[in-house]
């Protein structure tokens, strides 16, 4: 009678410690620098593990790469979230429409992406951000709450001395102001050079997936990345391969800050 006590007892403690929230951190590949990652413990599946969940995120865009981006994503049946910039050449004002149209996320990133101003005050933040959004509500009917910092939330121009308490700054108000802002727990690297390889950035991504149970991955959207289209098939492929499902950013979704 005890030794079934003692079990019953110990099967309630690890179903109820199963099912608590979660806190876990990744290791941004190439820096060492740990990553937050809030999260409730995905569902299970077949009662036996638990789902992996990758999100497709592209900075920077709309591009004249835009198109064979969708294409690709639309061959697989996937959705993905762009984190747009304020770009008014034809192709781009295509590409906004494409995106929305093809049912993906529109999300804020920058309208000019010049640091000197992004990151010279709060206000001059908010000044390049609310453009963007009147760019984007005007021309498009979009509005989002979802932001994404250029150069991350922790970058090189951030950290100097004279910038340093600029971005703690913004994310109190941004947070004031209900916006959300997401990092990346996976940087392909495809938007260090044109001339990173296709093969290079598949392995970035599949390499770190490899240790990630919800992983945010970080592609870019720009005219001369052209190895980023290449390479999105083989990333696709095999992070399926690793069990992944696809899914968009939103408001529930895991909380990635650098």
């Amino acid at each position: 009678m005890k030794v079934l006590f003692s079990f019953l007892l110990f099967f309630i403690l690890v179903n109820d410690s199963a099912g608590a929230p979660m806190a876990t951190s990744h290791t941004v590949q190439g820096t060492g620098r740990p990553i937050a990652v809030d999260l409730l413990p995905p569902g299970p599946i077949n009662g036996k593990q638990q789902q992996r969940i990758a999100y497709l995120t592209f900075d920077d865009g709309p591009s004249t790469n835009t198109k064979a981006i969708l294409d690709i994503l639309d061959r697989y049946e996937i959705k993905a979230t762009f984190f747009v910039m304020g770009h008014e050449e034809p192709y781009a004002m295509k590409g906004y429409k494409e995106i929305k149209n093809r049912g993906h996320v529109i999300a804020l990133h920058c309208f000019s992406h010049d640091y000197s101003v992004i990151y010279r005050s709060k206000e001059g933040y908010f000044k390049d951000l609310n453009r963007l959004e009147v760019f984007l509500k005007k021309n498009f009917g979009i509005t989002s709450n979802v932001v994404r910092f250029p150069g991350g939330s922790k970058n090189i121009t951030t950290r100097q001395a004279a910038t340093k308490h600029v971005v703690p700054d913004i994310i109190n108000e941004l947070t004031k102001r209900g916006y959300i802002y997401y990092d990346w727990t996976i940087d392909s690297r495809d938007g260090d050079s044109p001339y990173v390889s296709k093969q290079a950035i598949i392995q970035n991504v599949l390499k770190e997936a490899a240790h990630q149970q919800q992983a945010v991955i970080l592609l870019h959207d720009i005219n001369s990345m052209k190895n980023t289209v290449r390479a999105l098939p083989d990333i696709i492929e095999g992070l399926k391969s690793q069990g992944f499902i696809f899914d968009i950013i939103d408001d529930y979704s895991p909380k990635v800050h650098l």
